[in-house]
């Protein structure tokens, strides 16, 4: 019985250990990545964007006219690279639902701007028009945004809510994480709010 109990405990206590070990380093990896994204927040809050001239524009797959640069207090910068899975980026269906609430709570006041750089543009086509996005995007084929600003090569930090001169008030996909659209929502009902 006591060689039985003894295994167990011994058992029993690597497992334990084993736990210990594995919570202390998902808690170190958490804490890595948090540190690291205030860096990354730190770091391009208040920062212009520079936004390339040099674009082919698109609506529903299809070629059309570049719209003239509106100067709305607000923009929603959303850019998708090439690399990966495109569908998986884009959740354009959320998108969708993004820009018919900002359009309810604050009308005329959110330019959503699209930076595409697509690997494979029939791909891309076919998924503006398969999720219905009734908007103009950018083709960027060259990643000029995306060089010219340096931007980082997680989606996640790809995402910006840009005041009138493009400076970023706020970083992050709201796709991945929606706290972040309830951030941006605060931001610009708080500046409306501020305008009265």
């Amino acid at each position: 019985m006591s060689v039985n109990y003894n295994k167990w405990m011994s058992t029993f206590n690597g497992v334990f250990i084993g736990a210990c070990f594995l919570l202390m380093f998902v808690t170190s990896c958490q804490e890595n990545r948090r540190s690291a994204a205030e860096k990354i927040v730190k770091e391009w809050m208040g920062k212009e964007i520079l936004l390339p001239a040099d674009v082919d524009c698109w609506f529903m797959g299809q070629d059309t006219a570049c719209p003239p640069r509106e100067n709305k207090p607000f923009k929603m910068l959303v850019y998708t690279d090439s690399v990966g899975c495109t569908s998986c980026k884009l959740n354009l269906t959320l998108w969708k639902h993004y820009i018919r609430e900002m359009d309810s709570i604050a009308p005329g006041q959110v330019d959503f701007a699209f930076y595409f750089q697509p690997k494979d543009r029939r791909e891309l086509a076919h998924l503006l028009r398969r999720d219905r996005l009734e908007q103009i995007v950018f083709l960027d084929n060259n990643g000029t945004l995306k060089r010219r600003n340096r931007l980082a090569e997680e989606m996640e930090y790809q995402c910006f809510l840009l005041d009138k001169h493009n400076k970023v008030l706020a970083i992050g996909n709201p796709t991945l994480n929606p706290k972040l659209w309830d951030i941006y929502k605060t931001i610009i009902l708080t500046n409306k709010q501020n305008e009265h």
